[in-house]
């Protein structure tokens, strides 16, 4: 018979997976900065808006995602976030213009500004305060796998195309978007949703 720590145990690789694929997705473009400038005729300067409208807009979706989370439970929102990004890679995959890319890649921000603090805020719920420590200190460490992979993963993929560096990240939602859906807490957490509105927008 499984207990509360098995179901921790399998949890707690589904959290990692979609932290480290939002993670991922800042350092992994760096390879394919020059491959993307060359295909869409843009330059340096209009590149860095592949990681600034990513982080930016993964700081817009960090705070609604989250309050969200509150009000329809952490699986609905972790699923829905883990989906956004996924929609938003193949976006930027199949873009056929440099602002059609950068569309997707908001789109990708705001997915992965929800997995990272439902994602944490799920290990607050289901976590015993003996594990609690143990569990955000893995995910806490994603980041820095992520900054070292992101760039030699990059690389890798770039020999096969600068799409397959979006085209890859579906397959790993699918996977967990699936573990997800069996395994974070169901139902909705019964607050209300009240938002600063004026804030948000600001």
């Amino acid at each position: 018979m499984r207990g509360p720590a098995d179901g921790q145990a399998r949890l707690l690789p589904v959290l990692f997976l979609g932290v480290l694929m939002a993670a991922l997705d800042v350092a992994i473009v760096g390879p394919a900065l020059p491959a993307i400038g060359s295909a869409f005729g843009v330059d340096a300067r209009a590149l860095a808006w592949v990681f600034s409208i990513y982080v930016l807009f993964g700081l817009i979706g960090s705070t609604l995602l989250a309050r969200l989370s509150d009000v329809y439970g952490r699986r609905t929102l972790y699923v829905a976030s883990v989906a956004l990004f996924a929609a938003g890679s193949l976006a930027v995959a199949l873009s056929r213009s440099f602002p059609a890319l950068l569309v997707g890649r908001a789109v990708q921000g705001f997915g992965a500004g929800g997995i990272v603090p439902v994602a944490t805020a799920t290990v607050g719920d289901v976590f015993s305060l003996e594990r609690r420590g143990r569990a955000l200190g893995f995910l806490g460490m994603v980041f820095g796998v992520a900054f070292i992979l992101g760039p030699i993963l990059g690389g890798v993929l770039l020999r096969f195309g600068w799409p397959l560096l979006f085209l890859v990240n579906l397959p790993v939602a699918a996977a967990v978007i699936g573990g997800g859906w069996r395994l974070l807490p169901r139902g909705r957490a019964g607050a209300r949703l009240e938002f600063d509105l004026p804030g948000v927008l600001l």
